[in-house]
């Protein structure tokens, strides 16, 4: 393995740029997608708030002037917990897999409401099995397609559809590369594109993709 694309900026991937260097492997790490904040209106009471992603959180927390004190919080996986300064009551356990993070969620959530602010495209994971009158979806941020050209590599790690949607517009996979998805997510759209998977993540996380690459 001589070279590898990651479509996330290399300020996010400080582990893999590590093993990169020391692995003599030539690390192209860029995001094909950016984001802008969207103004959002609060209408429902709720008790716990669920971060599907770090910038879910990140862009809600920026904005929402409320008291927090009072809230519970739960987020996608252990990933996203360790990039903010909270107790969360619930983490979920398979990133990769948000399916199956919904399921254990909404066992844990019992009849408490529910605040999920989200992305322009979001897929509605947790939302969509949650009742609406105990449920309110907010968009918080918009995302953005701003594709790039890339050189060509031997292993490229698509780290959402929308990330993969915008690489397509500029760049083609090379039918002998291996391809990592960042979860089942990712992987459905990669497969809806014809490009063959090699492995996809469970946890979604940079240690459980270091651990792959050293095995492909």
């Amino acid at each position: 393995m001589k070279s590898i694309y990651i479509t996330k900026d290399l300020e996010e991937v400080t582990q893999l740029k590590q093993f990169c260097t020391f692995q003599n492997i030539d690390l192209h790490a860029q995001s094909q997608i950016s984001f802008e904040a969207v103004p959002f209106t609060i209408t429902q009471e709720f008790d716990v708030v669920f971060f599907s992603s770090v910038r879910a959180g990140r862009f809600f927390l920026r904005s929402y002037d409320g008291p927090l004190s009072t809230l519970q919080f739960a987020c996608i996986g252990e990933e996203t917990a360790q990039k903010f300064n909270i107790d969360f009551a619930f983490i979920g356990k398979e990133a990769g897999n948000p399916d199956r993070v919904a399921e254990k969620f909404k066992k844990w959530l019992g009849e408490k409401r529910l605040l999920i602010p989200h992305s322009s495209l979001s897929n509605h994971t947790i939302g969509q099995i949650i009742p609406a009158e105990q449920c309110e979806s907010i968009c918080v941020y918009k995302t953005l397609s701003s594709p790039k050209k890339q050189a060509e590599c031997e292993v490229y790690v698509f780290t959402s559809p929308s990330n993969l949607s915008a690489f397509l517009q500029e760049n083609q996979v090379p039918e002998t590369a291996k391809v990592i998805a960042w979860g089942t997510t990712t992987e459905k759209a990669l497969v809806k594109n014809k490009v063959q998977v090699t492995q996809t993540l469970v946890h979604a996380q940079l240690e459980e993709l270091l651990e792959v690459l050293t095995k492909i």
